[in-house]
């Protein structure tokens, strides 16, 4: 018997097997499906996916096959890989030197007298193993035969592929998800970090204007009110900041059945509309199925926003939904001093304001409309802005069913 030579690549070869992470796994259906079609189209006793690792050949699937593996040394596909571009095909072993004194060719019982292989090569060429069928008795494959395991080999190959690319989409993940931890205790010791000393700063400008009474300049008074305000606006951009990174790195979403109608009565309670401000609702007796939680947060953000920076006398804000197949398509309209042509991208992104103050003469951080897209698109949405200065803005959006 000849020991087959390993291939010159065989080190680039090994590794190209290992990045599929399949040795040594369970059976699974889709492999057992073909080394089925193998040994039924050509009509042999037995059939396997053997996968060529340094010292063994490890079988993916087999039939009318014993064992799970076999030494490298005795195995013939160990020389079918040799030449990943073509099919081996031993129609009798007995004549062929390299097989002619091998234990399963001379076995008393079921001996191997035909071989035909497959290699299964990756993309990049490389012969990982084959797709084989054995016999008991001497034969050829017809041209058929040949075409139908070229095919099947394929396959296989297109399946672990599939399957290295769910590992590392799962390893990828993974990683992401301990990065996302890791960056919410960040998130946490720095905004302790910071708060503390804002919280320090606010209780010592209390004092001084508690022990300065009546005598602090206008001049003194400024400055301490520009301190007071300077850090509530800190602590306020902290705090949106950590609820910025643990709304959108939640993965769970919670989904319940609700009409529209009860939704916006439960965000009027929490929306604080002006005097002379209509609010105006269409869609009420639609039925959602998604995450009221998430929805509530876009829409109080999206609603709350049409409201502080509203300066008509009369403000107007309207809230519609319809639907298609595929997603709910939510509408919020106001009679506001509109936004710019220019920021239509960038006020959803992160830290991104436009300068503009509130109706209490306060300033946006940039953190919100970045929440009300990051939710959106987890979802499964878009959101679009149209506006006009002077006249007013419509925010619209979608969320998948």
């Amino acid at each position: 018997m000849i020991i087959a030579s390993k291939p010159l690549n065989e080190a680039e070869r090994l590794s190209a097997l290992y990045e599929y992470n399949i040795l040594d796994t369970v059976a699974e259906n889709e492999y057992d499906d073909i080394t089925r079609i193998a040994r039924e189209v050509c009509n042999a006793s037995g059939s396997l996916i053997g996968l060529i690792d340094a010292d063994r050949q490890w079988y993916k699937s087999k039939l009318g096959v014993a064992g799970d593996q076999v030494e490298r040394d005795i195995s013939f596909c160990s020389h079918a890989i040799l030449n990943p571009n073509e099919i081996m095909v031993v129609p009798d072993p007995r004549t062929d030197e390299r097989f002619a004194d091998h234990p399963y060719v001379l076995a008393d019982e079921d001996p191997v007298l035909f071989y035909a292989g497959v290699p299964l090569v990756s993309p990049q060429g490389l012969a990982l193993g084959t797709l084989c069928v054995i016999d008991n008795k001497s034969r050829e494959l017809s041209d058929s035969q040949r075409e139908t395991l070229l095919a099947l080999s394929r396959q296989i190959v297109a399946y672990m592929e599939v399957r290295k690319m769910n590992y590392k989409l799962q390893r990828q993940k993974e990683e992401l998800e301990m990065l996302n931890q890791e960056l919410e205790r960040f998130s946490y010791v720095v905004a302790h970090d910071i708060k503390s000393p804002c919280a320090s700063l606010l209780m010592a400008t209390d004092f001084l204007k508690d022990i300065a009474g009546d005598g602090l300049t206008p001049e003194a008074e400024d400055m301490i009110r520009m301190m007071a305000d300077a850090s509530h606006g800190i602590v306020e951009m902290v705090d949106g900041i950590l609820r910025h990174t643990k709304t959108v790195n939640k993965d769970d979403i919670v989904k319940e059945r609700f009409t529209f109608g009860e939704f916006i009565a439960d965000l009027r309670k929490m929306l604080n509309i002006p005097d002379k401000f209509t609010f105006n609702i269409s869609g009420n007796n639609l039925v959602l199925y998604t995450s009221k939680h998430l929805l509530m947060q876009i829409l109080l953000n999206l609603c709350s926003n049409a409201i502080k920076y509203n300066d008509k006398t009369e403000g107007r804000l309207v809230v519609m939904l319809d639907e298609t197949n595929m997603h709910y398509r939510f509408t919020v309209q106001d009679n506001g001093r509109g936004i710019d042509t220019g920021n239509h991208t960038a006020i959803f992104d992160l830290f991104t304001t436009v300068g503009d103050v509130d109706r209490n003469n306060e300033k946006g951080h940039g953190i919100g409309l970045a929440t009300v897209k990051r939710l959106v698109q987890k979802m499964g949405g878009e959101i679009e802005v149209e506006s006009t200065l002077g006249e007013g803005s419509t925010f619209t959006f979608t969320i998948h069913k």
